[in-house]
């Protein structure tokens, strides 16, 4: 309940009139936007998903009880309205001769599985503008999820795990030398999206690196019919802060860097679109894709040493006007493919998907209506290939393993 009251004194603040600095005040501008989602979810089959099932990753690895029945082959039905959100979009006065504008975004998603229906913070930035360059700060999308080409799909995750999804704090710098073309620098952390390591899922491990993680983004066709661009990025993490050896406890000294690369480009013709992208990096756990990374031995001191596992992503999103106005198509394919780890892995794994070769998706959908309310109807079509890890975690003698989402999504949008 606390929430919701905050949620409301929240938006009562920005939205009641005051006197002070009238002329100033002027200036300012609050609009308010957002949607009210409410869907409903049936799998044929226990499924490997997050806040009640509702963020798909893929089908659930055979479970054999006592008479070689499968456990986890049981349909699941859920109904949920945890995506309906709010935002406020403000204008301000101009700064340093540019244009200012913010963005404060929740919703009910929760921070995590245990906080589903809480309010939570997506975004909250401030945005510097001039003639050809920008400046962000704040909680908004990480900068391999591109704004310009990702899956238009139906259901909630973005095309995850064949798609990467990250909001992250971030200080990120764009340049534009034409309006057809821009280039992106950033440094950011983590929030909600977490790497893994000893303790679980944390923030500790990046922060403890004392160094944020860098991206660079290129992007050529914004005002084209033919788009493409390329995200690369580094990051560090420090799993630990001390070891023990034998009875004596030392400081960490060991830590691991990571890399990413997204390639990705949009078709337009008439009222049709082809998006597709390929993201291929080590330790990729934080965008709720496969992989990670784990320990592969120890150093002269016996401290533990690390070792990333790589992943790749290829993925494609058709979606089509032409049957009406008020009539979308749409088809999304993805495939993803665990490549294993760097060295042999001889310890612990702070991974996601070790026992997953590849995983495959297709997802055709139908949106009706144009205007403030829409149905939206999608199937998901996965199939995972379950199997045994090598000593490199590359998997073997595998089993597929495949589920059919069948979701219904009725929105309106304010």
């Amino acid at each position: 309940m606390k929430n919701y009251i905050l949620l409301f004194s929240f938006l009562a603040f920005f939205l009641a009139p005051r006197s002070t600095n009238a002329q100033e005040e002027e200036k300012v501008t609050v609009k308010i936007s957002g949607h009210i989602w409410t869907e409903s979810i049936f799998d044929t089959r226990q499924t490997v998903s997050a806040r009640d099932g509702d963020v798909l990753l893929f089908p659930a690895n055979e479970k054999i009880d006592a008479n070689g029945k499968d456990i986890n082959a049981k349909a699941n039905f859920n109904m949920l309205n945890i995506h309906s959100r709010a935002r406020l979009k403000i204008t301000a006065p101009s700064f340093l001769n540019a244009k200012v504008t913010g963005l404060i975004e929740g919703d009910f998603v929760g921070s995590a599985n245990d906080k589903i229906g809480l309010l939570r913070l997506r975004h909250a930035m401030v945005k510097l503008n001039w003639a050809k360059s920008e400046l962000l700060a704040g909680q908004y999308w990480h900068p391999i999820f591109s704004l310009d080409v990702y899956p238009q799909v139906a259901s909630w995750g973005a095309a995850l795990p064949y798609f990467p999804l990250e909001r992250s704090a971030q200080l990120r710098y764009s340049y534009g030398a034409t309006e057809n073309s821009k280039f992106s620098i950033a440094a950011s952390t983590q929030l909600d999206f977490k790497s893994n390591g000893p303790n679980g899922p944390s923030t500790e491990y990046i922060r403890n690196a004392a160094m944020p993680e860098f991206n660079a983004t290129y992007v050529l066709g914004l005002k084209s019919n033919f788009l493409i661009g390329a995200n690369v990025g580094y990051k560090t993490l420090k799993p630990q802060l001390s070891y023990t050896v034998g009875a004596s406890t030392y400081k960490s000294e060991e830590s691991i860097g990571s890399y990413h690369l997204n390639l990705f480009s949009k078709i337009k013709m008439d009222k049709a679109a082809i998006r597709l992208g390929v993201i291929y990096g080590q330790d990729l756990y934080e965008f709720v894709m496969l992989g990670g990374y784990g320990v592969s031995g120890t150093n002269s001191k016996g401290e533990a040493t690390y070792t990333n596992f790589t992943t790749g992503s290829y993925w494609f999103d058709v979606d089509s006007g032409l049957i009406g106005e008020k009539i979308t198509l749409g088809l999304f394919g993805g495939y993803t493919k665990n490549y294993g780890s760097d060295d042999p892995i001889t310890g612990a794994v702070y991974a996601r998907g070790t026992d997953i070769d590849c995983s495959y998706r297709v997802s055709p959908r139908i949106v009706y209506g144009a205007g403030k309310v829409r149905f939206r109807c999608e199937v998901s079509y996965d199939t995972a290939a379950y199997g045994t890890p090598d000593a490199n975690y590359k998997v073997k003698n595998t089993n597929n393993v495949s589920n059919a989402r069948f979701l219904f999504a009725t929105t309106l949008h304010f």
